[in-house]
Parts: C-alpha cells; sequence; structure tokens
C-alpha cells in the first residue's frame, strides 16, 4: 500500500511539472534592471556598496511584485546595454532598447540612474511588446526623508517607483 502511494505521488509531480512547462512563456514577463551612479566624476566613498544593496533591493522588490518573473541584472546587464549604445538612462532610446530587448530575450527593461550627490533618480521603465517607454521621469527626493541615510532614501524612492511600474504594467 505504502509503495503504491508513493508511485502515485510521484506521478502526479511528474504530471503536474511537465503541466506547468508547458505553459505559456508570456505569463511570465523577463525583465532586465540596469542600476546606475552617477557621481560626475567625484570620489564617493562606498558607491560599490550602494550599488550592490541598491541591487538586492530591486531583485527583491520585483520578485515579490512580479511572481514568477525571471529578473536579470547586475554587471551582465550593464555589459550588454553598451554594446547597445546605452550607457545610462539619458542615452536609453526607444529604438536602442527594443534592439536591447529582443537580442536579451526579454519583455521590460527598467534603468535607474541614482544620483548621490543631490538625492534624485532617473527612470526609465521600456515595454518591448509596445516598443514605447512605460515611465520616463526624474525624481527627486521626497520630503521628510533628510534624516533617513543613502541607501534608505534611495531604497524607498525605487521601491516605490518599482510598484507605480507594476501597476502601470497591469492596468
Amino acid at each position: 500500500m505504502f509503495k503504491k502511494t508513493i508511485v502515485f505521488l510521484f506521478i502526479i509531480l511528474l504530471l503536474n511539472m511537465s503541466l506547468c512547462l508547458a505553459a505559456s512563456s508570456d505569463d511570465n514577463a523577463m525583465i532586465a534592471v540596469a542600476l546606475y551612479i552617477d557621481t560626475s566624476g567625484h570620489y564617493i566613498p562606498g558607491t560599490d556598496f550602494l550599488n550592490k544593496a541598491l541591487n538586492e533591493v530591486i531583485r527583491f522588490k520585483i520578485n515579490a511584485l512580479f511572481l514568477g518573473s525571471e529578473v536579470q541584472s547586475g554587471n551582465a546587464v550593464l555589459r550588454d546595454l553598451t554594446r547597445c549604445g546605452i550607457t545610462n538612462t539619458t542615452s536609453a532610446t526607444p529604438d536602442l532598447l527594443s534592439t536591447y530587448a529582443s537580442n536579451a530575450h526579454v519583455n521590460y527593461v527598467m534603468l535607474f540612474t541614482i544620483h548621490p550627490l543631490d538625492f534624485s533618480l532617473d527612470l526609465k521603465a521600456f515595454s518591448s511588446a509596445t516598443n514605447s517607454y512605460l515611465v520616463d521621469k526624474s525624481i527627486t527626493r521626497p520630503d521628510g526623508t533628510e534624516a533617513l541615510s543613502t541607501f534608505d532614501t534611495f531604497s524607498a524612492m525605487i521601491s516605490d517607483q518599482l510598484t507605480e511600474i507594476f501597476q502601470t504594467i497591469h492596468s
């Protein structure tokens, strides 16, 4: 009896896995995220730690909002964007982002440029389905965040913007 139950559960598991693998790939968003830190040529200690920490915040937030999505980020995305001629959010055009999205096989491209000297954030979110920007804006430091650390300020700004992008995509 025990062996029959194990075999039955194993067959159910295999069927479930094959059905999940056969699901449409359009249901899962493929997202590429790039984070640039613009220091305007100044040396700012700790920017490498800030970069790593904010990349983790972005990955965590996207995984929480876009359940079942695959997120590409980090140096590989930055390298591939540079190959397509994109070096920051300012140089990103719809044509260049469309080229990158088709080469990387992603549905959405999100570019963040943070400016730690003046606590501002430039953001572009691009959809490869419509070949247009979902979001293209600059954000300044919100009121009431003067007492927060640089990481906390940018983390809150990025989290809020990712939530808005999520709402835009699903509306």
